[in-house]
């Protein structure tokens, strides 16, 4: 497996996450809603950055939410969804659980960092 999975997970979260956030600083109507939209942008730009320099604590916080994001998907979509699509929702679950696998495939050539970053 090559390193280049996780470059490519933090280059589009960092250039994805201003299009997802853009909505949320628009219509914060409060001053803490706007805080709390800006803190949460940041979060997702450092775990971005984290996966663009191969760090392992933005492998674990971006692949284990994904996960178990992936598995509820793949157990509501049994009886939410009728028979035929619920195969695709399956599917959906099922590749979000991908991140995790190829984070434990490569756990050895990520580093969790220096000092600072």
């Amino acid at each position: 497996m090559s390193r280049n999975y996780f470059r490519a997970y933090g280059a589009l979260t960092l250039l994805l996450n201003p299009a997802i956030f853009a909505d949320t600083f628009l219509r914060a109507q409060t001053q803490t809603q706007g805080l709390r939209g800006f803190f949460l942008f940041a979060a997702v730009e450092v775990v971005g950055f984290g996966l663009a320099f191969l760090r392992r604590w933005a492998a674990l916080y971006f692949s284990i939410p994904l996960f178990c994001l992936g598995v509820r998907q793949v157990f509501v979509s049994t009886y939410a969804v009728v028979f035929p699509l619920n195969l695709a929702a399956m599917l959906l679950g099922f590749s979000l659980m991908l991140p995790l696998i190829v984070t434990i495939r490569i756990w050895k050539q990520l580093t969790w960092g220096r000092r600072f970053f």
